[in-house]
């Protein structure tokens, strides 16, 4: 197994590496490092999905070539967004922190530029911009790329996108003709085909993957909606999950915001991310999404550019895209440095053509899912409390001191009454919100059907694998695909329809590999708990904690789907949407 050590970093380099706990390169890592680390580094196009490490694999070479002793930038790395030039900058001097007499210095729009040309002037040799900001400088004359030895266009992709085609012609015709360029991308449209051309002499090339497609450790799913039920749809499937941390993505400024509000009002700890809020409102709401302070970001494509944060468990495409390759960015933003994790579209019957033309051009597919049900829910956050309270070591001193005076309230009652009555409470407006719900799940169209019936055919002979392994080990889908493709040398299309239990998961293995997966698993782990894997019948019923009650007691409330986007005078305080 390759190592930090392997790729011939410098000594301070892979102590800083090293103190950050990071051990084995990630596969873009491995094959992007070595490359660049030639004692005449090539110019060099890189790519790889988002969330796979790119910051690593560009940012150790760069600091490698900086001569400490020249004053004089020497490397420019170019970002999309504030927030991803503040991300790498923190990141390359995180690098950088063995090496005293090398600085890096962010300069952005929205912060004051007389304090960024004040940065540059006390001398730093690398240096991570957006490209309004560094044309800005440059015209200012506060800063030279003259003596640039790298530069890097980071999400070069995004930057197009975004229009700064015009800024990236006056930024690399301001670098030297004999500097590195070194664009890492997620996709590779026309757009930066034709920067590589213009800029790059005998580029080399490095994939992780395929182009243009989705990551292996994501799993893809859909829910058939009707267009008045779209918002229902999405208020169950976050409430199906209580322990998610996401993004939904909308396709207006308005419906972000109405739509942010809708779920602040329903319970759900949300903001708004668009293009209509100042620079201080954005880092505000960056900064409670990131500290965990909300726990659904609503955003548009433009404003969730360059977008970086870990741990997010799920996406949520609540309008698909009309471009694949921006559905393979917005997907990207889950399952970050190696993490599984979740995406999700509402499609409704006009958008099934769009969901075809996706699957194709990004070389996946989704699984067709059920929106979850008023009971389905109820279960769902019961259990999850409950795992909650069993996860808890140890209680405050200051609550277990209280518990003489409580006892006697609670005198007469049986455990399982007091546990009762403390969910029902904590549960209550869950249990209102959902008490005459109905059904809102739309019946699959004949073609999907006929679809999946192909799908199954080509699939051909199967067999079902269970894992010891489950919801309260915070498995998921995709960590299933990448385990199982990882450890036993397959590709995702071997694997077939996937379970995650409480306790422990199923998953269907195409016959032909079926055996070279459960010896291949035999000895592996998930976060340190053995899977344990064996074959189990397809029809094998699960345990008889993890069986939906579909008989509880509770019932939903009448109108808890109702979408907020509806027009008329029932919006608001009376006005048209």
């Amino acid at each position: 197994m390759t190592q930090f050590k392997d790729l011939g970093l410098p000594a301070p380099l892979l102590q800083a590496v090293e103190g950050l706990g990071f051990r084995e390169p990630m596969p873009i890592q491995a094959a992007a490092i070595p490359v660049l680390m030639a004692e005449t580094p090539p110019d060099c196009v890189a790519l790889a999905a988002t969330g796979t490490g790119k910051t690593c694999a560009y940012g150790l070479p760069l600091l490698a070539k900086v001569d400490a002793a020249v004053a004089a930038v020497q490397g420019v790395v170019l970002a999309p967004t504030r927030e991803l030039c503040l991300q790498i900058g923190e990141e390359l001097a995180r690098f950088a922190r063995h090496l005293p007499d090398v600085h890096v210095a962010a300069c952005y729009g929205g912060a004051p530029i007389v304090q960024q040309i004040r940065r540059l002037e006390r001398g730093a040799q690398a240096v991570v911009a957006t490209p309004g900001r560094l044309c800005d400088l440059i015209r200012r004359e506060a800063i030279r790329l003259d003596g640039v030895r790298v530069c890097v266009l980071d999400e070069a992709d995004e930057m197009l996108d975004l229009g700064f085609r015009e800024e990236l012609d006056f930024i690399l015709g301001q670098v030297s003709g004999t500097s590195a360029k070194w664009l890492f991308s997620a996709t590779m449209p026309e757009q930066v085909a034709s920067l590589v051309k213009t800029y790059t002499h005998e580029p080399t090339e490095i994939t992780v993957g395929q182009r243009n497609v989705a990551q292996a450790n994501i799993a893809h799913h859909a829910y058939s909606v009707s267009e008045k039920n779209r918002y229902g749809a999405l208020r169950r499937v976050i409430d199906f999950v209580p322990e998610m941390y996401g993004l939904v993505f909308c396709r207006t400024r308005a419906d972000t915001q109405r739509l942010s509000e809708a779920l602040m009002h329903d319970g759900v700890y949300a903001e708004a991310l668009h293009g209509d809020l100042s620079q201080a409102q954005r880092d505000s709401v960056m900064r409670k999404f990131r500290e965990k302070a909300v726990r659904i970001l609503v955003a548009t494509d433009v404003a969730a550019r360059g977008l970086d944060v870990d741990d997010v468990t799920h996406v949520i495409h609540y309008n698909l895209p009309d471009d694949p390759a921006v559905y393979t960015h917005r997907s990207g933003r889950t399952a970050r440095a190696g993490k599984s994790g979740s995406s999700i579209a509402l499609v409704t019957p006009r958008e099934r053509q769009r969901l075809r033309l996706i699957e194709r051009i990004c070389g996946m597919r989704f699984e067709q899912r059920t929106i979850p049900t008023a009971d389905d829910i109820r279960q769902r956050q019961v259990f999850w409390m409950a795992e909650q309270v069993r996860e808890v070591h140890g209680v405050d001193p200051a609550i277990e001191a209280l518990l003489p005076a409580i006892a006697p309230m609670v005198a007469g009652l049986a455990p399982e009454q007091v546990l009762a009555r403390i969910l029902q409470i904590r549960l209550a407006s869950l249990m209102e919100a959902y008490r005459e719900a109905k059904d809102i799940n739309l019946p699959l169209p004949e073609e999907v059907r006929e679809e999946k019936r192909r799908r199954d055919e080509a699939f051909g002979e199967k067999r079902r694998v269970m894992l010891r392994v489950g919801r309260l080990d915070h498995l998921r889908e995709g960590a299933v695909v990448r385990i199982v493709c990882e450890r036993a040398g397959v590709t995702a299309s071997d694997i077939g329809a996937i379970a995650i239990k409480r306790e422990f998961s199923f998953f269907d293995v195409r016959e032909a590999v079926a055996e070279q997966v459960l010896v291949a698993l035999a000895g592996a782990d998930f976060d340190g708990k053995p899977l344990e894997p064996r074959f189990v019948d397809a029809e094998e019923p699960a345990r008889r904690g993890d069986r939906p009650h579909r008989k509880g007691p509770f019932r939903e409330k009448r109108g808890g789907d109702r979408t907020p986007f509806r027009r008329g005078r029932k919006e608001g305080r009376g006005g048209r949407a």
